[in-house]
């Protein structure tokens, strides 16, 4: 059998279309030109211009049955080519059996010189039955041209030896690659003048209508929501046409229709950038109220400090992550000495007042990393953080020498003003694991200077466990 590569190489890719005997006849272009010239195609239907596109169909499905059927005579001559390689190297191995049994040397080699004179036989070898080369002609070659045999050579029931041949498939190959070209040919002329002539139809009876149906859609009208009135300049019989005058007239419509619907658009954008723009304020104004109510929500209304529920979320905060961390930090508790003697003998505003001033001067002495707060009426509270325990007795004194050098006037009457101070810091002398105890801590130092005559300032750490039980 043939070899694999052999017709993988030699696959034939033709048609065998027949070729016109010559040039179409004048008479039939003229009249096709003048069909052209008076528009008588033009009165063709759709289903009339569709056959054009068919024909090309038709050609392409010929070609390919050209094609297949070059394939197929190729594949009938290579394997007629194959059947007669086998019968031929039977009937030499058949003649050669007598000359191999006799170890007729000479008898062989002038058999197989005669054999390679055939201008299809490569090579020819006689191998005895030990697999001895008793005789060779001709030179074997490694080509995928060359279809090899090998044809036992038998004297009655024993095989005496073995005939290698190698027929070369050339001559074959060429013969059909000629036959290729003259299709290929043949088709190319063919597909030429149906291609022209297929070309010059359709560019004149769809592709010119379909041409200026697109350039009339794709023109640019600047305003999308009311174009400017236009149609489709064609005149035809046939479905284009049809198509061209009804988009005009529905053309026409659309446009009416844009026209009022551009003028409504108008009139509800203008109603919605109106809503918008109360709707900005509104949103403005809520975002201002919401940003005051939240700052009331944590400042104290009468001095403008923070006030008990921002302290209490404060010191959560800050003494958690100062356990956390090991960071430093302390706490000032400050008193308005007998705060109620004075609302009681100066009135309720008088003491406003001087909780006002209190205020003011607790917030001009703090640092920026400071927070101050208002605990209740006449009690206020300072956060200080990295304070350690000699800075917060320095903000403490100073704070306090600043509130207590002299009276306050309220008016008519001048006020002598104290304050008792208790702190606490962290790390602290002993285990402190919640706020609360941290601020017990500072409390226990506060009632530890009242009970000591007040206007005091005294640090929880300076408190032996003796004056600290006391005051528990």
């Amino acid at each position: 059998m043939l070899t694999d590569s052999a017709n993988t190489k030699h696959g034939l890719d033709a048609s065998a279309a027949p070729l016109p005997a010559g040039e179409p006849n004048p008479p039939v272009t003229h009249n096709f030109l003048q069909l052209l010239r008076h528009g008588r195609l033009l009165r063709l239907g759709i289903r009339q211009k569709v056959a054009l596109v068919l024909l090309t169909a038709l050609l392409v499905a010929l070609t390919a049955n050209t094609w297949l059927t070059l394939r197929s005579q190729e594949r009938e001559v290579l394997d007629e080519a194959n059947r007669r390689g086998q019968e031929l190297s039977y009937f030499i191995a058949q003649n050669l059996a007598n000359s191999v049994v006799g170890y007729n040397y000479h008898a062989i080699e002038i058999l197989l010189a005669e054999l390679v004179k055939n201008e299809d036989i490569e090579y020819a070898r006689v191998l005895s039955a030990r697999g001895n080369n008793m005789a060779q002609a001709g030179t074997e070659s490694s080509g995928a041209d060359i279809v090899r045999f090998r044809q036992p050579i038998r004297l009655g029931n024993d095989t005496v030896g073995e005939l290698h041949m190698g027929l070369s498939t050339q001559r074959i190959v060429a013969k059909l690659e000629r036959a290729r070209h003259d299709s290929i040919l043949r088709q190319v002329i063919i597909t030429l003048l149906v291609l022209l002539v297929e070309f010059a139809a359709l560019s004149w009876t769809i592709i010119r209508p379909i041409r200026v149906i697109s350039n009339a859609l794709h023109r640019d009208d600047g305003d999308t929501l009311a174009p400017t009135p236009r149609t489709i300049s064609l005149r035809s019989s046939d479905e284009f046409g049809e198509v061209a005058a009804r988009f005009n007239r529905l053309h026409g419509e659309l446009h009416d229709a844009h026209r009022l619907l551009r003028s409504r658009i108008d009139l509800a954008n203008s109603e919605l950038q109106e809503a918008n723009a109360r709707l900005t304020s509104q949103t403005d104004e809520l975002k201002r109220v919401n940003r005051e109510l939240g700052q009331l929500a944590v400042t104290d209304p009468l001095t403008g400090l923070y006030n008990r529920r921002h302290f209490e979320l404060l010191m959560e905060n800050e003494v958690a992550q100062s356990i956390r961390g090991d960071e430093t930090i302390s706490i000032i508790l400050i008193d308005i000495d007998h705060f109620k003697d004075v609302n009681e003998r100066y009135g309720y505003r008088v003491g406003d007042e001087i909780g006002r001033r209190v205020a003011g001067a607790i917030s001009e002495r703090i640092r920026r990393s400071d927070v101050a707060c208002r605990f209740g009426g006449d009690e206020f509270f300072i956060l200080c953080r990295h304070a350690t325990i000699a800075a917060s007795l320095t903000i403490a004194d100073e704070l306090h020498d600043a509130i207590t050098a002299q009276p306050m006037v309220v008016g008519s009457q001048s006020i002598a003003v104290t304050l008792s101070l208790g702190i606490a810091t962290l790390p602290c002398t002993e285990a402190i694991d919640s706020a609360e105890q941290f601020f017990k801590c500072a409390e226990i130092a506060l009632h530890f200077g009242k009970r000591n005559g007040r206007n005091h300032v005294a640090h929880y750490s300076m408190l032996d466990k003796v004056q600290r039980s006391q005051i528990l």
